[in-house]
């Protein structure tokens, strides 16, 4: 596509800087490998009413969402809080099979390119899990938690993104 424009940023990704970051864009694909900065993504997506897919892998599994504002429960509809910092392994302690990103990731852009055109069934309240294992998907029907969501329930008391301390992917 001619049309297309990159933009690279040389800058750390924070609660001080996140809404104005994304407030250009359309739809924002979250492939960050950690706790804190994909609750950081929801929340300010959330909050700056910015459609969004979350994915997630660790060694042969993958999860992807998608979240339209008013459409379906967010990231923290799901999951509430990042972990306690020892409840999960680390990308070194668990693996990550690089083949996994490029599935999921490809999940990912689909959703994109599905809302961009505003075609087909987008995973807008819907969890899909993938076993590179067992070569299966699964579609699981998410509930969206309106009463108790910090972020994005009939009386939230996130109004603006959080900065989370946790290390998940150490580096080697």
């Amino acid at each position: 596509n001619p049309d297309v424009e990159v933009k690279t940023y040389r800058m750390f990704v924070d609660a001080s800087n996140i809404r104005e970051l994304i407030r250009e864009y359309d739809f924002i694909i979250d492939g960050t490998d950690n706790f804190p900065a994909k609750f950081l993504i929801n929340d300010a997506c959330v909050l700056e009413k910015k459609p969004f897919s979350h994915a997630g892998i660790i060694r042969f599994k993958g999860q992807l969402m998608t979240y339209v504002p008013g459409e379906g429960p967010c990231y923290r509809c799901v999951f509430k809080n990042p972990p306690p910092k020892d409840a999960v392994p680390t990308c070194k302690q668990a693996g990550v099979i690089g083949a996994m990103g490029g599935v999921i990731g490809s999940l990912q852009a689909m959703e994109a390119i599905k809302y961009l055109i505003g075609v087909g069934d987008l995973l807008t309240g819907y969890l899909l899990t993938f076993d590179a294992l067992t070569m299966e998907f699964h579609k699981v029907k998410l509930p969206k938690d309106t009463h108790d969501c910090a972020v994005c329930g009939d009386h939230p008391t996130i109004l603006e993104p959080i900065d989370y301390e946790q290390e998940v992917c150490e580096e080697t």
